[in-house]
């Protein structure tokens, strides 16, 4: 019973010594530099392998081998050795995207060289909230939240714009949706959205439609990637687009 206890509390000593930062949110603006905060709390004699993922895919790994980026951040994310080495893991995101908006995981890789093995703990969550572009509008009025796909190579382009998780409307080729409250509102013409307009037209626009929107475009079996995120409230007189 004593050696099992002896071991409980040693394994948890080297947990608390890899892992740092639990669930952590950071706002950024668009185009902006970011850090997502990450401390493994020792020094290392030896660059350590770290890694960041987001919830849909790979971002960024650093070892002594060198560094490895996903093509959709490359130039944009780093890990400076010197730092890693002291313990700080956080990743540098600069030219900050609507689209890096969501959720991000740090791991450590270890191993141990008498099984030719290896093992992944994580370190951090980071959720990164990209703010977002702010609409007003008065109400009555018709409103337009922009939204651009640049992957022109999809035939039949499948868009989402939706509050949380209700569907606002929907469109795959010439088939769509209108949500609840939504209906003879709200249209993503389907010659736009071949262009790569996604933009979603809003008319009649009411005081209950104040709300964040979120556009994503379903690729890949619905595999969903963030496109846009507007902030859309009511205003007086006039319609103004800025960003948040």
């Amino acid at each position: 019973m004593t050696l099992l206890y002896i071991y409980i509390l040693w394994v948890a000593a080297c947990v608390d010594s890899i892992s740092a930062d639990s669930h952590i949110t950071v706002s950024a603006r668009v185009g902006s530099t970011v850090v997502l905060p990450c401390n493994l709390r020792k020094e290392f004699t030896k660059t350590p392998h770290v890694r960041w993922h987001t919830d849909v895919g790979f971002v960024f790994d650093r070892s002594s081998g060198g560094k490895y980026i996903d093509p959709g951040y490359e130039g944009r994310v780093d890990i400076p050795e010197d730092e890693l080495r002291k313990g700080n893991c956080s990743l540098v995101l600069k030219n900050v995207r609507i689209t890096d908006d969501g959720a991000y995981k740090s791991f450590v890789v270890e191993y141990v060289d008498r099984t030719n093995t290896s093992k992944t703990q994580e370190i951090s969550r980071v959720e990164l909230s990209v703010d977002a572009f702010q609409i007003s509008a008065q109400v009555g009025s018709t409103v337009v939240l922009p939204c651009e796909w640049s992957d022109l190579s999809i035939q039949t382009p499948h868009v989402e714009w939706y509050i949380d998780s209700e569907i606002v409307f929907e469109r795959k080729g010439k088939d769509s949706y209108q949500g609840e409250g939504y209906e003879g509102r709200v249209d993503v013409p389907e010659d736009e959205l071949l262009k790569g307009n996604c933009s979603l037209v809003l008319k009649n626009f009411s005081a209950t439609d104040a709300a964040v929107y979120r556009s994503s475009m379903l690729v890949k079996q619905k595999n969903r990637k963030l496109v846009q995120k507007v902030k859309l409230s009511v205003y007086g007189k006039w319609i103004s687009l800025r960003r948040y």
